[in-house]
């Protein structure tokens, strides 16, 4: 009997499709899962030769680009698992990651559960759960250590990523399936909004892990003017949905309360962050740490999520002399590492970044 369904949609990239079968076929038991490659706008000739003659793995190939909300409904329309696994083409698991994912699904409150993702190259987190600060949704506590404390325990986010993710076959087609108009990005959101609506939670589960490459492909058209079409049909779907990034907010701001540091009372708010909704996260920090605000500068950065930038050159050197403690709102937190000579010039400071993935730090800490 077929227990697990795994799904991986497939465009491109044969190196890291090898990877994710191989980690898979280590993973599952052969006796109860299989493995369904959705290989589409191919011919079939980027699919490792070795994977078709494989029992184990089932290979369909679809010349037409199918997008992925479509390329996932078509390889669960061939499933005969009770349980369905979805996993990205550019996904390497970790031996039992489906437990972890099927045990969250074991309460019948859970409709939807989905893995702790982790960057390949970094072992850091890229993704556990997906959250709303209005039109906007940042991923609590990216860039932090596999483990980091915040994340030690499974939480129910507005949603989970579907490029590791698990939910029954029932229940996925109950709701629909992947709504194939998203055709680029939103269709794990608003599957889970659906499911929420239908009285079930999405759960990430803390000791499911995987790591995640993430836009791997080439040639399938998911460019940034696509995506924007894709929001927009997201949101006129979707006009409603509540903030939640403020209770992960809140327990950063207790983090970074309970550690034996002193946090100063009067800080210069300083903000880098390219989002137009920055106050949202400041005014909280702000109150939660109990800061009274010497002045707040908007100073946003030319790009968004940069992986570093390069603070002495970018901030102005009068404001860099100010003695007062910063608070810095950015909107990544590790684009402060390899900033040496800044952190020297700040020495003593007891200056904080905070992001817009509601990672709160000192910044003497961020190496």
């Amino acid at each position: 009997m077929i227990k697990y369904s795994v799904i991986v949609p497939f465009h491109s990239n044969s190196n890291l499709l090898s990877m994710c079968i191989s980690s898979l076929e280590k993973a599952l038991d052969p006796s109860e899962s299989e493995i369904i490659v959705v290989d589409n706008n191919s011919s079939g000739s980027q699919i490792p030769a070795d994977l078709n003659v494989q029992k184990r793995c089932r290979v369909i190939s679809i010349k037409e680009n199918l997008m992925y909300p479509r390329a996932i409904n078509f390889g669960v329309e061939n499933a005969k698992g009770e349980c369905l696994i979805f996993c990205d083409a550019d996904t390497c698991v970790t031996k039992g990651f489906e437990t972890g994912l099927t045990d969250a699904l074991n309460d019948d409150s859970v409709g939807y559960s989905s893995a702790k993702l982790l960057n390949m190259y970094t072992n850091c987190i890229q993704e556990f759960g997906i959250v709303s600060s209005y039109y906007n949704f940042p991923h609590p506590y990216a860039g932090r250590p596999a483990y980091f404390e915040l994340t030690s325990k499974n939480h129910s986010p507005l949603a989970g990523c579907a490029a590791c993710s698990a939910i029954s076959r029932e229940l996925f087609l109950r709701a629909g399936g992947f709504d194939e108009k998203l055709v680029h990005s939103y269709s794990d959101i608003d599957l889970c909004i659906r499911l929420k609506n239908m009285g079930y939670k999405t759960v990430c589960v803390s000791d499911a892990i995987a790591y995640h490459c993430g836009s791997s492909t080439t040639g399938s058209g998911m460019g940034p003017s696509l995506k924007e079409d894709t929001k927009g049909i997201f949101t006129a779907k979707h006009p409603d949905i509540p903030v939640s990034i403020t209770e992960y907010i809140d327990r950063a701001c207790e983090l970074i309360s309970r550690e034996n540091r002193y946090i100063d009372r009067n800080y210069f708010v300083l903000d880098c962050s390219t989002i137009a909704n920055s106050d949202l996260y400041i005014d909280r920090i702000v109150d939660n740490l109990h800061i009274d605000e010497t002045e707040r500068v908007r100073f946003p950065y030319q790009q968004r999520d940069a992986a570093c930038v390069d603070y002495l050159n970018f901030i102005p050197f009068f404001i860099r002399e100010y003695k007062v403690p910063f608070l810095y709102f950015v909107d990544n937190f590790n684009s402060f590492k390899n900033n040496s000579l800044w952190k020297s010039c700040r020495e003593g400071r007891n200056d904080i970044v905070a992001d817009r993935n509601a990672n709160i730090e000192f910044m003497t800490n961020i190496i």
